[in-house]
């Protein structure tokens, strides 16, 4: 062996020997650190400061949005497919027409959409359907004739809209629409049971009705309508939970003193409510029909003017135009006419303009007593 190979042996021998007591030592040192007590270990690194850095803005709003997202999808209900893409598409156009910039006709023959819509009177409307419904045109000479009165839903206050509303109305002629309701009546006295059988009430009874009503021996299914007397109110109440919305309450009119009015109108009354846009919250219609192209005019006449003003009756704010346009049709044949429905229900426009000329009728009375007085014609030459 050569000097140069044992002085390598030598070398690779001591730094095997320096590792292996390195070891030792350290292992030493971690023995006597575990059996040293807590309060003796100094530690020869300072402790450094920790600071808890809040998360990037980024990663917050990410994490908010994932937890609204969870939040709206356990609170929303399901929706079919296309109802949600009908949605999403939004309407073709407003369903109030809105008719800007548009010269008035002058001619008694123009296009609709490029001149302002010429409202007619319902005479005119009636004729017109009956010319179009003529055995030789539709052949249809005695379809119904029916209403879209378009309701203006906005309230005083901003971004607050009317509910929609259901009416019952007793029409001052008949018609061959809808079919004659049964209505159960609860009276206590033999008088009012005797008034209520007379104007055409299916039963009649008092706290006996109640009592059979509850052991299931009267179905309530063969009952559109029940309606009570004032004095029947609290012997009622037992019979919510069977009732439930059909219940006789003050606010629908099914409970009074008027039995016989009662009847009649639940009864023989036409039935109607307002329905609102999704779109445009400001929008509500009432679809109904007021008669046959067979009936007189005359009749036709009375039972709009009275649908009207009950529609009128359910306006929630004071002032403004709550019809806002009223269509008469009468199906198969297309066609609608716009009606005035100024001679019918007086809109409040119209009463603040004549309070408001009244009163200026009023001041200009003052003002000519005031300039007839010769004492202020005095002081104004003094003046």
């Amino acid at each position: 062996m050569s000097s140069w190979t044992a002085l390598r042996s030598l070398a690779q021998i001591g730094s095997v020997y320096i590792g292996s007591r390195c070891m030792v030592q350290q292992q030493q040192r971690f023995v006597c650190n575990l059996t040293l007590p807590s309060s003796l270990l100094v530690s020869r690194v300072p402790l450094l400061n920790q600071k808890r850095y809040a998360a990037r803005k980024g990663t917050r709003d990410r994490k908010t949005k994932k937890t609204s997202k969870a939040e709206k999808a356990k609170k929303e209900e399901f929706v079919p497919y296309k109802l949600k893409m009908a949605k999403a598409s939004g309407p073709v156009g407003p369903r109030r027409m809105i008719e800007l910039n548009k010269p008035e006709a002058i001619d008694d023959v123009f296009f609709t959409r490029h001149f302002m819509t010429r409202p007619i009177s319902l005479a005119e409307a009636v004729q017109f359907h009956r010319e179009t419904n003529h055995p030789s045109v539709y052949n249809s000479p005695e379809a119904l004739i029916s209403m879209k009165v378009e309701l203006d839903m906005q309230l005083q206050k901003k971004n607050r809209y009317m509910d929609n509303f259901s009416r019952i109305v007793v029409l001052p002629h008949s018609f061959d629409f809808q079919p004659i309701r049964k209505v159960l009546a609860f009276c206590k006295t033999q008088e009012t049971q005797d008034e209520a059988v007379k104007a055409g009430a299916d039963a009649v009874g008092g706290l006996d009705l109640i009592k059979r009503i509850q052991s299931g021996e009267v179905p309530l299914t063969d009952y559109d309508y029940f309606i009570a007397h004032t004095n029947m109110m609290a012997d009622v109440l037992p019979l919510r939970g069977l009732l439930k919305r059909k219940l006789p309450n003050v606010k629908n009119g099914s409970i009074g003193i008027n039995m016989t009015k009662m009847v009649e109108i639940f009864s023989k009354g036409l039935e109607f409510s307002s329905t609102k846009d999704d779109n445009e919250l400001d929008y509500g219609l009432v679809d109904i029909p007021f008669g046959n192209l067979t009936m007189p005019t005359e009749e036709l006449e009375a039972n709009f003017s009275a649908i009207l003003k009950d529609i009128e009756s359910c306006r929630a704010k004071p002032f403004g135009a709550f019809i806002t346009r009223c269509y008469v049709l009468s199906p198969p044949s297309p066609e609608r006419f716009v009606v005035t429905t100024e001679p019918y229900v007086k809109s409040k426009k119209a009463a603040e303009s004549s309070s408001s000329s009244s009163s200026d009728d009023d001041d200009s009375d003052d003002e000519k007593e005031k300039d007839s007085d010769p004492r202020n014609q005095n002081r104004a030459v003094r003046q």
